[in-house]
């Protein structure tokens, strides 16, 4: 049988998937949902690693000094000598030291109970406070800052009284950024931290002179006062960030690998289908002469298309969900970053891929007649 050259720029696989434009949207946005499912559930932990280290991250500190051994705020208990500030003061590089009161408990409200984080700081710098106050002013003795997401949920508005830890409080302010799904923020001056809790300093939060390197002045702080762990604000909301994400790990995982296999499924049937939906002109191409080679790049062009296609929708769906939800449930955030929307694209083009070209192994191995009869 003589071989007919097909011309090597005509895009066989574009033309093919896009010559029934109907068909061609439904597997788009097929796969579209698939990956959309992958991409909410990685952003809703992203989201929420984002709003536990939110305080960190926010700070004016370049520099926070714990305990010994305690790298972390989230389930842990850190204790320092109360001239630990003042030692920190005195290293050079330090512009200023401000300590903070730190413990775990609950806010209770008239609509509930939620358990927050309480922070004792010093009202007169504001170092350690709330990062902004979207109503009302600093706290005083017996007044508290409540995150204004939780005293929506709470029912408690500023001048409402709350109790924290079990003791009762005023609510003079509301910030914002310091609720997540788990917890929320409550923010008193270190008096008041004493008296519910102790005189306890938690952590020292340390400010660089200008100009000075963060990393610098924490291995200063580290070489000159005793028994402290020092950290940089990066390394410090990375600490937090890995221990969160440790203790999520198991669930995370049922629900990202759940997911993911829900989508790979969706994905593979969807291709697969689309290939054998094809079959017939693709071994009309091979009796004209295609080879094997060519018929592999046609069906891979289709599936390159499909998964570009349907990654830029559900990366832009998954973008607008993130910015409607806070809307609807302000403690749940969508966070979508190109590093999550990178890995899915890949897993659904190699997952695609294999899927799409099994059905081609058929007209692979025959002669084009066989192919093209077996087809009809």
């Amino acid at each position: 049988m003589t071989r007919l050259a097909l011309p090597g720029g005509v895009p066989v696989g574009r033309r093919l998937l896009f010559a029934e434009r109907r068909r061609a949207s439904l597997t788009v946005l097929g796969v579209a949902a698939a990956l959309l499912l992958v991409l909410v559930l990685d952003g809703i932990f992203t989201g929420a690693i984002d709003r536990v280290t939110s305080y960190i991250r926010s700070s004016p500190a370049d520099v926070f000094v714990s305990q010994s051994g305690v790298r972390t705020m989230h389930m842990s208990a850190s204790a320092l000598p109360a001239d630990t500030v003042g030692a920190v003061e005195s290293v050079p590089g330090v512009a200023w030291a401000a300590p903070i009161g730190f413990t775990s408990g609950s806010v209770i409200g008239p609509d509930g109970r939620q358990l927050t984080y309480l922070i004792g700081y010093d009202t007169t710098t504001g170092h350690g406070g709330p990062t902004s106050l979207v109503a009302g002013r600093a706290p005083g003795a017996g007044e508290a800052v409540l995150d204004s997401q939780a005293a929506e949920q709470l029912g408690v508005a500023v001048g409402d009284r709350a109790t924290v830890l079990g003791v009762p409080v005023r609510v003079v302010g509301l910030s914002s950024g310091g609720t997540s799904i788990t917890n929320t923020t409550v923010f008193v001056s270190l008096a008041e931290f004493a008296r519910i809790r102790d005189d306890r300093v938690s952590y020292v939060l340390v400010g660089a002179e200008d100009g000075a390197d963060a990393a610098m002045v924490a291995d200063r702080i580290g070489a000159t006062v005793p028994s402290v762990t020092v950290q940089t604000r990066q390394e410090f909301a990375d600490s937090e960030a890995r221990v969160v994400t440790d203790m999520s790990a198991d669930l995370l995982r049922l629900m990202s690998l759940v997911g993911l296999l829900i989508a790979l499924a969706v994905i593979a049937l969807g291709l697969m289908t689309a290939t054998l939906n094809r079959i017939r002109d693709f071994a009309v191409l091979k009796a004209l002469g295609a080879r094997t080679g060519r018929l592999v790049g046609a069906v891979a062009a289709q599936v390159a298309w499909t998964v570009a296609l349907a990654a830029l929708v559900a990366a832009v769906l998954a973008q607008l969900l993130g910015w409607v939800l806070p809307d609807v449930s302000p403690a749940v955030q969508i966070t979508v970053t190109p590093t999550a929307v990178a890995r899915t694209t890949f897993e659904a083009l190699a997952t695609g891929l294999v899927a799409a070209l099994w059905p081609l192994r058929r007209i692979a191995t025959i002669d084009a007649a066989t192919a093209f009869r077996e087809t009809r």
